[in-house]
């Protein structure tokens, strides 16, 4: 983990670029012929079940063909006056009745009537080796020589046995002697004990009719084979016509899948086999690998050049994109290492307005500002500079001031002239608090202390003008604030808001907490402001230089508690014409505690 998180803080934007193009490139390989892979297995799946169901048609359809046969033969078998006529002569002996064979053929083709594609229907004497055929009336097969069917015909007793091109089931002049045929034999018995066996022969064509036209992929055939494997019937693909699927797993023994590939003749083919429950035979289906998956391999060429079209676009696109993106990196970076030597800066050129454009335009903006910013800097030094040298001409003998002071307030008790005294010790307090020994954060019980010598000494000059209010939250008086913090404040409202009313007004001071801030309130019920003087008041206390006489206290107070709280306090001034004023100041209780803990750990270390 730590050695990607290396490589990736090393490794150049070019370098990723090229990365990640390559490696999307890898997955859009990957997940294509993944898809071509699970595509080609639902093909086969699909064409699978399509096969079976082909498989199982035809097969069925052979079935059902059969079946009416064994019925036919159970018919036959079963026929009484069919039976007498062979009574007569079961050997079909000439010297015997010539009438009860013509019968019999008679009865016979009344039966072939039944079903059209029945080549002929035959019954053989085993004991003269004679074959009366509603085809060929009566042949004779060659001296000595039995069927080779005759044993397991036999064998299968009263049960139907279906036979595959059964040699001389047909005279060897006709059907090439039974080769193209196929039957349905079955033991016959007489009452007079004599046995025959039925012979129903069809022409193997007739599979042909009931298998239909081998459509659907090119190549496809089928093949019908019997119990040893031999072909009964085989359509379409000559090539596997005389192929051997006798090794090939049936349908229902496969475990895997229901197409199977084989190799035939030095190709590959798919196959399904289907066993018939009535004959034992076996339907294949054999359809080429080549033409099943055509149109996949088809796609899997035009993947590839797909592929290889969109890696040489990708490449000329990440180019492109490389030079759009690097160029104005470059000028930026061109940019910064003026500023960073110290060079003057030239501000960059704007060429686009994407992200890169408005970075660039973001980054002349900051140059701009941070220029401005040293300059303002450099003006509120020397501003600073020349206010402690005020503040230190102001300073040039406070003992003396204070010592006089002292001197006129007992003066002041020894003639009997207590309000003069009283003045005297809140001036002298006043200026005490104000001076502070030089100390710029004091607490609030000090600042509230200051305010009450400035209202008593206000209260003198201006008699019964106006009244103050008290609402002071006992556990802030420890909190340390700005010196001077609200003594402007009321200041402002006794010259500006008091003095112009006639009768008396109220002053209301509250300092109390508001969640996680101090709130400090001044208001007063003197002339108000108007709205478009509060506008103008408001300009001129935040604008840069100099103010007018009546902004100048506020304008300097809200300069001080900015530079030292920021964006964590909050000054406002609402005031309605002819109801009064309130000036209200929010500064957050952790800003106050770190202000002070930095500004005297800056003085401990000076």
């Amino acid at each position: 983990m730590k050695n990607g998180a290396s490589w990736l803080k090393t490794t150049t934007i070019k370098g990723r670029f090229v990365r990640i193009v390559l490696g999307n490139l890898m997955l859009f390989a990957v997940v294509t012929f993944s898809l071509m892979s699970w595509f080609q297995h639902v093909l086969e799946r699909k064409i699978g079940d399509s096969a079976q169901q082909s498989v199982q048609t035809v097969a069925g359809n052979i079935d059902v063909y059969l079946k009416n046969m064994i019925r036919l033969s159970d018919s036959i078998v079963a026929d009484s006056e069919l039976q007498n006529l062979l009574k007569v002569n079961p050997s079909f002996d000439a010297a015997g009745s010539v009438g009860s064979m013509i019968e019999a053929l008679k009865q016979l083709k009344v039966f072939s009537v039944a079903n059209e594609f029945i080549y002929s229907i035959g019954i053989y004497s085993p004991d003269s080796g004679k074959m009366l055929t509603t085809a060929d009336g009566i042949y004779t097969l060659p001296e000595g020589r039995q069927p080779n069917w005759l044993d397991t015909v036999l064998k299968y007793r009263d049960s139907p046995y279906i036979g595959n091109g059964l040699i001389d089931a047909v005279p060897s002049f006709t059907q090439d002697g039974g080769a193209s045929t196929f039957s349905v034999a079955r033991r016959m018995r007489t009452g007079n004990g004599a046995e025959h066996v039925l012979l129903l022969n069809s022409d193997k064509s007739v599979l042909g009719k009931l298998i239909g036209e081998v459509n659907g992929i090119e190549g496809t055939g089928i093949v019908v084979a019997d119990e040893r494997g031999g072909t009964v019937y085989a359509a379409g693909n000559p090539d596997i016509r005389t192929a051997d699927l006798s090794g090939i797993p049936l349908k229902e023994e496969a475990d895997t899948g229901l197409l199977r590939r084989v190799e035939l003749n030095g190709k590959t083919f798919f196959v399904i086999r289907k066993r018939s429950d009535v004959s034992g035979w076996t339907v294949s289906l054999v359809m080429p690998e080549s033409a099943v998956f055509s149109d996949v391999t088809v796609m899997r060429q035009n993947v590839l050049v797909l592929l290889a079209l969109l890696s040489v676009l990708s490449l000329l696109l990440f180019a492109l994109l490389y030079m759009q993106l690097s160029q104005p990196i470059k000028r930026l970076m061109t940019g910064m290492m003026r500023v960073e030597k110290g060079l003057p800066f030239v501000p960059i050129p704007i060429r686009r307005m994407d992200e890169l454009g408005y970075l660039q335009q973001k980054f002349n903006q900051m140059v701009a500002n941070e220029q401005q910013m040293r300059k303002q800097i450099y003006s509120e030094q020397l501003h600073k500079k020349e206010i402690e040298l005020k503040f230190l001409q102001s300073q040039v003998n406070p003992h003396f001031l204070y010592n006089t002071l002292d001197s006129i307030y007992w003066v002041a008790l020894e003639s009997g002239v207590k309000e003069i005294g009283s003045l005297v010790l809140d001036l002298s307090r006043f200026f005490r608090i104000s001076l502070s020994r030089g100390k710029d954060f004091i607490p609030l019980s000090e600042t509230i202390e200051h305010l009450h010598c400035y209202l008593r000494i206000q209260q003198f000059r201006h008699m019964e003008k106006f009244e103050v209010v008290w609402d002071v939250d006992p556990s802030l008086l420890d909190v340390k604030v700005m010196k001077l913090m609200l003594q402007p404040v009321v200041e402002n409202a006794i010259v500006h808001g008091l003095e112009a009313v006639d009768g008396t007004c109220l002053l209301q001071i509250g300092v109390k907490r508001s969640g996680e801030y101090l709130q400090c309130s001044v208001s007063d019920t003197g002339v108000g402001i108007e709205a478009d003087k509060l506008r103008e008041l408001w300009a001129e206390i935040h604008e840069e230089g100099g103010s007018g006489n009546k902004t100048y206290g506020l304008k300097n107070l809200y300069q001080r508690l900015y530079i030292l709280y920021g964006d964590d306090m909050r000054f406002a001034i609402d005031s309605d014409a002819g109801k009064g004023t309130k000036v209200t100041i929010r500064i957050h209780l952790n800003r106050l505690e770190r202000s002070t803990d930095a500004y005297e750990s800056y003085h401990r270390r000076g």
